[in-house]
């Protein structure tokens, strides 16, 4: 199974409210249409669900946030979701949208719908989902971002690949020097400085590794990938040797 996150930095203009890069789109539809495993995917807000997040001062903290603004940011995930899923449906893939409140409870992963969506993908169909606005409790709402959706359904469903399509050509060790970290594992993920990454009201490329790595911690391999490259997407996917970041599973002991 294919497991993919489409990050919001590729699929819109994030400088640019409310703007898709519909270009982006298609060769990202292109490409995963033509994936012959069974798949789910992920989007991001870019400039649409993090766009009104921002101007609502709403964050990954449960919260009494603006009742308006909870409507807004919702509307626009299923908005950006649209899009995403039209493209798809033009280039002959079967997506099938699915809002994170089918699978989870707030926070909390319900692990017999996310088994529902592993039956789905096996039966030709590709659930696709996206960071959005969820209720946590009473009158507390929380952004549950695309990222820490990617963890709880990697743990849950255990792909053979986890991509994350970024606007970037992977892990740099200095954005300065542009050089890539081609492979990290538990014993160099302390020695990167976080700090020297720009964040956004999710974390960022920060928030994304620490998930990849809850990720990896399961035994999986992480691919951080350029999606708007699309070469480097089918190389990911199909075992080639590509231009990227590769975040090893840890093997646990005695496996």
């Amino acid at each position: 199974m294919l497991l993919v996150k489409l990050g919001g930095s590729v699929i819109t203009f994030k400088e640019k409210p409310l703007s898709p890069n519909f270009k982006a789109i298609k060769d990202l539809s292109r490409v995963l249409a033509s994936v012959q495993m069974p798949a789910v995917f992920v989007h991001g807000g870019g400039s649409f669900g993090h766009y009104w997040s921002v101007k609502y001062k709403m964050h990954t903290k449960p919260d009494g946030y603006d009742l308006h603004g909870i409507s807004i940011v919702h509307e626009s995930m299923i908005a950006l979701n649209e899009i995403i899923v039209n493209s798809l449906i033009k280039e002959g893939a079967n997506p099938y949208a699915i809002m994170p409140s089918m699978f989870t409870n707030g926070f909390r992963p319900i692990t017999s719908k996310i088994e529902e969506l592993r039956t789905i993908a096996k039966g030709g169909i590709i659930p696709i989902t996206f960071g959005d606005v969820v209720h946590v409790n009473s009158r507390n709402y929380s952004i549950f971002s695309g990222d820490a959706l990617m963890t709880i359904l990697a743990k849950r469903l255990m792909p053979t690949k986890t991509i994350f399509l970024v606007n970037v050509d992977g892990l740099y060790k200095d954005p300065k020097t542009r050089e890539i970290i081609r492979e990290i594992n538990n014993a160099t993920y302390k020695s990167i400085e976080f700090s020297k990454m720009l964040t956004d009201v999710t974390g960022g490329m920060s928030r994304k590794i620490r998930e990849a790595f809850k990720i990896a911690a399961s035994g999986i391999d992480v691919l951080l990938v350029n999606g708007l490259k699309p070469q480097r997407i089918l190389d990911a996917i199909g075992g080639i040797d590509f231009d990227g970041t590769i975040i090893r599973g840890i093997k646990k002991k005695g496996g």
